[in-house]
């Protein structure tokens, strides 16, 4: 009780401190502003997907497999139906192996060929996932692992259809960037003196410490230090799974950041300190990156799951270098966030699965954006039988209903309250019922 207690207050404390610090530089430019959409003519000469955190294992039959083979199957789908046809390249942000051994490395590639068409490229920077397996040796053997099966060079920097796209792998020891902040420097010299008002991309596995939803608890400072000279860096990371249908998966600030979540599973963090959990049910998303030739830049979230795009993850981007256009601070972002409200309708059911455990099934809450969690006390009488925060279903975009595994509990009547919380930590109004367990 204590520990859930004390994550709840730092979790509130938090907030309050990463907004002020976050948002310091920009929260007088943009509060309150609603977010752009892209105009009817956006009309993209680019379009990439950009995912990470696959983690393949070397079985075809492994649900990470199949995800990724359908992002090229939707990409291409969608690409299809639009006035650009072209699918110019995809983007695994690192972690696309779970160890990082040949047999990973040989589905990864199985995978492409089977599903790539011509045209299309891919980058793929090292994470630490692809070292594992060489730690305890030399760490520096994964990287002739990847450049027998990936590409001679760990790090790339290529130029597509006018737009430079810059991909970073870790150091040769697969937790630091030390080494590579010179390149980092060099290339980006090179890619902003060319056209110094336009969006540069840049991919590395961690995300820029204090930047999008993960980067506190897994960030990395050195990348930020590098990137934060840049204000044409528009940068994808992955590593903590983080959900990016959550609004803090986006900031601007010294740069543009965007978080890519995970092909494979998606996870929340629910206190900032140890509440690191994983989405209920199946889940896995990336984005649609399209850039128009003046610099415009729209991002789509698509959920590979229920193969659809979430509607609130809809983002434009336009003078990328203009610090009083910047939309998508953590400041705007908070001050558009609303406390997410039940429907009037709202009630709670119980219901038993296979194994005789009991589900609490509610309507999911809504703001601005929806829920991030949902703190549920479950009582007989004056003794609570279950407390627990657990993570809204706002990582799939075809979600209704939440349903909530509470456990075996004996038959009886119990009150229940649900207490809605947004991803800002803005709480709305508590559900309450009665439920009986027969």
């Amino acid at each position: 009780m204590f520990n859930n207690f004390f994550g709840q207050f730092m979790f509130k404390f938090l907030t309050v401190v990463f907004s002020i610090w976050m948002g310091i530089s920009t929260f007088s430019l943009a509060v309150n502003k609603e977010l752009p959409s892209a105009p009817d003519d956006f009309t993209p000469v680019v379009r990439f997907a950009v995912t990470s955190d696959v983690h393949l294992n070397g079985d075809p039959d492994q649900a990470a497999a199949k995800k990724l083979a359908d992002l090229f199957t939707d990409c291409y789908a969608y690409a299809e139906g639009e006035n650009y046809k072209s699918l110019d390249a995809v983007v695994v942000v690192g972690d696309y192996a779970t160890n990082g051994k040949p047999v990973e490395y040989e589905l990864f590639n199985e995978i492409v060929a089977e599903n790539i068409r011509e045209g299309t490229k891919i980058i793929a920077p090292l994470g630490n996932h692809e070292f594992i397996a060489y730690r305890d040796v030399d760490a520096s053997v994964a990287y002739d692992v990847y450049k027998e099966y990936i590409n001679e060079n760990v790090d790339l920097h290529l130029v597509i259809n006018g737009y430079h796209f810059i991909s970073c792998s870790y150091s040769e020891d697969g937790k630091t960037f030390t080494s590579k902040k010179e390149w980092l420097k060099t290339e980006l010299d090179s890619a902003t003196k060319e056209n110094p008002d336009m969006p540069v991309f840049v991919f590395q596995h961690p995300q820029p410490f204090g930047t999008v939803y993960g980067s506190v608890n897994w960030g990395d400072l050195t990348v930020k230090g590098v990137y934060d000279k840049y204000p044409q860096v528009i940068d994808f990371s992955g590593h903590s799974h983080y959900a990016n249908s959550d609004p803090r998966s986006i900031w601007q600030g010294t740069f543009t950041a965007v978080g890519t979540g995970s092909l494979s599973a998606l996870m929340s963090n629910l206190n900032y300190i140890s509440g690191d959990e994983d989405a209920p049910g199946e889940s896995g998303a990336f984005w649609i990156v399209e850039a128009d030739k003046d610099g415009n830049v729209r991002l789509k979230l698509y959920d590979v799951v229920s193969h659809r795009f979430f509607e609130k993850n809809d983002y434009y981007l336009s003078d990328v270098t203009d610090k009083s256009a910047h939309r998508y601070t953590w400041g705007n972002l908070k001050s558009l966030d609303t406390a997410p409200q039940f429907p009037e309708s709202a009630k709670i059911e119980a219901q038993k699965d296979d194994e005789g455990n009991t589900l609490l099934v509610f309507p999911k809450a809504e703001g601005y954006w929806e829920a991030e969690d949902y703190k549920i006390t479950v009582k007989s009488g004056n003794s609570e039988v279950f407390a627990q925060t657990v993570v809204s279903n706002y990582v799939r975009a075809d979600a209704e209903d939440m349903s909530v595994d509470i456990g075996s509990i004996e038959a009886g009547k119990y009150t229940v309250s649900i207490l809605p919380v947004s991803p800002y930590a803005k709480e709305g109004k508590t559900l309450k019922g009665e439920i009986t367990v027969q």
